[in-house]
């Protein structure tokens, strides 16, 4: 066959015999290599057996049992009540309690300024005068058109005065008394025929002139009354334009702004300074919706400002908005701040708490064992030697101790460490 093989190679062309014996050569190659690949596994395979310990009996054929896990170890606390301020965190912004423009009520010049600006003053104290002179001159007038007015009727100051004591009223009074003597002597004469008609009627006609006369009288001294109370009145006006020559602070606090300058001539309402209260302040916040019910008047705001650090201010709810703010959804509150010794001022940028209970039950664990991931706060509570995850949320810090609002129970107990080997159900072994 091989030589039957060897006369058709020997029949071909060259280049075809050629590749026919590279082709033999390789697939001879492949054998011999899948040959020994056979025999090094099987070498192996035969190695492992020997080194392997014997079996006995049915652990031939089954796997040994698994260890049981051990408890994981952790110190637990328990949740307590406790009595707990509870307060709400707002901001604002401090403002004067009032604010007062400064202005002269007469006209004048302007010839003392005692304040300037940022000055304390006190209320009633002057600031400012205006010359007196003009005031002064207008009282004197005043006063001799009512003495002059006074003895024209002779009335004396001080004491009481009668108008049938008038001159006048007394000339009149006579007057119509002799004019009656006269009328009524005529009418009985009239009657029994002893005058004429004529003479009667010029009786009558002068008993009801002496009447006219006395009443005019009387009048003309109720006129002069009137006028003495009239001149009395201007006096009195005048006095008190003396007295506002002297301008007054109407309120205690700080010179905010100063409008003049001594010298100035001031016309009546003008501008000499402006005047704000900043003792006690005005705190004017937005509590939010949720804590709108729990707002009372009286109740107290515990103060913190940059300005400041460290130290605390207290306030008082006095004023409550009608309504919520529809923007915000937040109700307008005004507290009083007090401040004695003028530290601080209108304009600054406050922190507050709002003190909505003082002694508001609330349950309370150490801070470590609360948990935060992805957005939930949690907590592990050991329950007869099993942890179990719980979900809570938590409200105010009060020390090392933080508030548990839901999701926990007083008296319950919770993991302190080791939380990163806990999941629920997992066996644990507790201390306290």
């Amino acid at each position: 066959m091989r030589e039957e093989t060897s006369m058709i190679e020997k029949e071909m062309p060259l280049d075809q015999a050629r590749g026919r014996r590279a082709r033999r050569l390789r697939s001879r190659l492949v054998i011999s290599f899948i040959a020994l690949a056979a025999l090094l596994l099987a070498f192996f395979a035969l190695t492992r057996t020997r080194n392997q310990p014997p079996a006995t009996g049915n652990a031939v054929s089954s796997a040994a049992p698994a260890t049981p896990t051990s408890p994981i170890d952790v110190t637990t606390a328990a949740a307590i009540t406790r009595k707990l301020q509870r307060s709400v965190e707002v901001v604002g912004s401090l403002a004067a309690d009032e604010e007062v423009i400064i202005a002269a009520q007469v006209a004048g010049e302007l010839s003392e300024l005692n304040i300037d600006f940022g000055s304390f003053v006190n209320r009633d104290q002057v600031i400012a005068v205006i010359d007196q002179r003009d005031a002064k001159l207008k009282v004197e007038q005043a006063e001799a058109a009512l003495k002059q007015t006074m003895a024209r009727l002779g009335m004396k100051e001080g004491a009481s005065f009668d108008p049938q004591q008038s001159a006048d009223v007394r000339v009149a009074k006579a007057a119509l008394d002799l004019a009656k003597i006269e009328f009524d002597r005529s009418t009985r004469l009239v009657e029994n025929g002893d005058i004429a008609r004529s003479e009667y009627d010029q009786k009558l006609i002068s008993y009801n002139s002496a009447q006219a006369r006395y009443q005019a009288a009387i009048d003309a001294v109720n006129q002069q009354l009137a006028l003495v109370e009239q001149q009395r009145s201007a006096l009195a006006l005048a006095k008190k334009n003396v007295v506002d020559t002297l301008v007054r602070a109407p309120i205690s606090g700080a010179i905010k702004e100063k409008s003049v300058s001594r010298g100035t001539y001031l016309p009546v309402n003008g501008k000499i300074a402006t005047l704000v209260k900043i003792n006690p302040l005005r705190l004017r916040a937005e509590i939010p919706a949720y804590a709108a019910a729990s707002v009372r008047t009286g109740q107290m705001m515990n103060l913190t400002v940059e300005s400041f650090p460290g130290r605390v201010f207290t306030g008082r709810v006095v004023r409550i908005g009608p309504s919520l703010n529809e923007q915000t959804r937040a109700l307008t509150v005004e507290a009083e701040v007090a401040n004695p010794r003028n530290e601080l001022r209108p304009g600054m940028f406050v922190t507050a708490q709002l003190i909505t209970a003082k002694q508001a039950p609330a349950v309370m664990i150490p801070q470590r064992a609360v948990l935060s991931a992805a957005g939930l706060t949690k907590v592990f509570v050991i329950d007869n030697g099993r942890a179990i995850e719980r979900i809570v949320k938590t409200g105010a810090v009060d020390g090392e101790l933080i508030e548990i609002i839901d999701g926990l129970n007083d008296g319950e107990s919770v993991a302190l460490n080791n939380q990163d080997k806990l999941h629920t159900g997992i066996a644990v072994r507790s201390t306290h």
